[in-house]
């Protein structure tokens, strides 16, 4: 029963929804002693989850069910911040019955979400730097993925993806939309009709990257589409160049260390201590062991658009050294050390209100109601590599015709990777090694 389960969310295409979109059949093969329900959405703005735990609330048990089937876990904790007590006190009427299945209560704080900084919230437990949770024993999955394995051992394939439009938009809500449609098209869901002088963010303030094309596809992993004037410091601050960055840096780097003190890595004793990344980086100093440091960040962003004093981007270095460090084929081999969170790991959270009245961004705090839309596309761009792993390999031909829910692209079995799948009705128009096109009929 297992392998028949397993194969069914394998062929359903089910990725992590709410991250890099980890194939979930792979996830779930692991046996592990908890799973952990990441409902924290710790994310400023992003309202998918804390409606789906309502709305959808029997396919995410029955979700939840599968997966702790699956993994053996014998507990399973579902994460979410407090100050959601209407959903809770909801959640916890759901679980009735459903043995080992409790809430676990979380601060409204950033960033909850990373599961790393959730294990040790949850658990007490430190993932190793470089690690994953099953590690130490857990799993960790979302909300709206859970929904999807739920879905496929039904038969029903990934097409759809739940996505908060919100920013400057007339109508900020939240919306149940075929994977391959465009950002522009789910902006004018919200009422935006001209962009000029305004730039989106897919994802979330914090570690969503700027839109480059407003007509490229969203995918099973876009969780927000966030609209907000170029000027923004948000947005300023992402559009820099890294030459731009490097030279501000150099420039202006006092080794305060404050962006040591508020990263969440370091205070889970990974050592990443951003401060002396940034010292190697600006002076040249042939410090390799400094610089694989970078290798423990987590990209939150905490560094550069919180602590920083004088808005430096200790982020986008430590990013530029991993990539230089992996193109060089150097890894994190820390997996041996035993790591001790910091006593002030507690007291160092960055509260959610405060990030937001930071960022700019008080005026957008608002709901983004789950809405039923009769959207219709004329046309999908389904991308082969949407998930961790290789892209998908084309299974149409141009002028084939496809039914939603149909493979359009497959993954050869042992490989880590995921099936994508048609989510309109169409005409295959066109096939490239990056995406398959679809137009309605």
């Amino acid at each position: 029963m297992s392998t028949e389960l397993l194969d069914s969310i394998r062929e359903a295409g089910v990725v992590g929804a709410g991250g890099a979109g980890f194939p979930t059949h792979v996830k779930l093969a692991a046996q592990a002693e908890t799973l952990i329900v990441n409902a924290s959405e710790c994310e400023p703005l992003i309202r998918v989850d804390q409606q789906l735990l309502v709305k959808r609330s029997q396919d995410f048990l029955k979700g939840l069910d599968v997966a702790m089937r699956l993994t053996g876990a014998k507990k399973a904790y579902i994460a979410i911040k407090a100050k959601h007590g209407e959903v809770i006190d909801q959640l916890r009427q759901d679980i009735t019955g459903f043995a080992g299945v409790e809430v676990f209560e979380m601060g409204d704080y950033y960033p909850a979400g990373d599961e790393q900084v959730m294990v040790y919230d949850v658990l007490g437990k430190v993932v190793p730097c470089g690690a994953i949770p099953l590690t130490v024993g857990c799993v960790v999955s979302n909300v709206e993925t859970l929904i999807n394995v739920a879905s496929a051992t039904s038969g029903t394939p990934v097409t759809t993806t739940f996505v908060t439009v919100t920013g400057d938009v007339p109508r900020p809500a939240t919306y149940e939309l075929p994977i391959g449609i465009s950002y522009r098209e789910a902006l004018a869901l919200s009422g935006v009709s001209d962009v000029s002088g305004q730039a989106a963010i897919d994802g979330g303030a914090m570690m969503g990257k700027l839109v480059a094309d407003l007509d490229a596809p969203i995918t099973k992993t876009t969780k927000a589409i966030i609209l907000l004037a170029q000027d923004m410091r948000l947005v300023v601050e992402k559009s820099m160049s890294d030459g731009l960055v490097l030279k501000q840096s150099r420039t202006a780097c006092e080794q305060c260390q404050k962006c040591t003190d508020l990263c969440p890595r370091d205070l889970l004793g990974h050592d990443v201590k951003p401060h002396l990344v940034m010292r190697v980086a600006n002076y040249g100093l042939s410090d390799f062991q400094g610089l694989k440091r970078a290798l423990g960040c987590s990209e939150c962003g905490a560094c550069e658009l919180y602590a920083c004093p004088v808005g430096l981007s200790p982020r986008r270095i430590n990013v530029m050294i991993k990539q230089q460090l992996a193109a060089a084929g150097v890894k994190n081999d820390s997996g041996g050390t035993a790591f001790t969170a910091s006593r002030l790991f507690d007291f160092r959270k960055i509260p959610v209100k405060r990030l937001i009245m930071r960022l700019g961004l008080a005026a957008y705090d608002c709901p983004a109601p789950l809405t039923t839309t009769a959207f219709v596309p004329e046309r999908v761009e389904i991308l082969l590599k949407q998930h961790i792993g290789v892209p998908a390999q084309a299974t149409v031909v141009i002028g084939d015709k496809v039914q939603c829910g149909d493979v359009v692209g497959c993954v050869t079995e042992g490989q880590l990777g995921a099936n994508v799948h048609a989510s309109i009705d169409g005409t295959v128009s066109a096939v490239s090694d990056n995406a398959v096109v679809i137009e309605r009929n």
